[in-house]
């Protein structure tokens, strides 16, 4: 018989190897080191058009659009607010700690490092709150970096990091951005409510 509690060695490196960097280099120039990998990551993304944002959608449903290549399906509940159903990371996390019970010790540090202001947080739109892991550190920057390949019609689009909510049930609040985007918290507390992240696509000359 299979057995399906087989130990994913890749999960396992990747999250103590964050806690190796945390500890070796610090929680900052951990948070560096992912950000900027993220960033790579992206960078190598194809730019791609999309005639309308119906086109955008309809990529997502494919899973042709660059952002739901690297995440998964998003929904779109409405007034260019989506939710995200699955943490790509969520795999990672529940194979460490079906095996170790608990994640390994300084991401909570590393989160509280992550939400700080900072110019990479004023670039991408990410973290001030709504981080609630180590793992938004790549996959916030790396979404809103793929965004920016992205344009409608022509024009470029920024995604806002609105909220995101851990594999315990804990929700984080960007209100910075949800102050920005104009999307009221009691939305975005509803879409959490169902998906695991919850952010804002803009159109420029469209929106803030």
């Amino acid at each position: 018989m299979e057995n399906n509690r087989i130990l994913d060695i890749a999960h396992v490196s990747f999250l103590d190897m964050i806690k190796v960097m945390i500890t070796m280099s610090g929680v900052a120039n951990a948070k560096g080191t992912l950000i900027r990998n993220a960033l790579g990551a992206a960078a190598r993304i194809r730019e791609v058009d999309y005639a309308t944002f119906e086109d955008f959608l309809a990529a997502i449903e494919e899973t042709t659009n660059p952002i739901a290549m690297i995440e998964g399906k998003s929904t779109h509940v409405g007034d260019y607010v989506f939710g995200l159903a699955a943490c790509p990371f969520g795999p990672s996390i529940r194979t460490y700690t079906g095996v170790f019970e608990k994640l390994p010790d300084g991401y909570d540090d590393f989160t509280a490092e992550f939400n700080k202001t900072s110019r990479v947080t004023d670039m991408y739109r990410i973290g001030e709150g709504a981080g609630v892991s180590p793992f938004c550190a790549v996959h916030q920057p790396m979404r809103s970096a793929v965004a920016d390949r992205i344009t409608i019609g022509g024009k470029k689009i920024r995604i806002y990091q609105l909220g995101c909510k851990s594999g315990g049930g804990s929700k984080g609040f960007a209100d910075r951005w949800i102050g920005e985007t104009g999307v009221s918290r009691e939305v975005v507390d509803r879409v959490l409510d169902n998906h695991m992240c919850c952010y804002y696509l803009s159109v420029a000359d469209e929106t803030a």
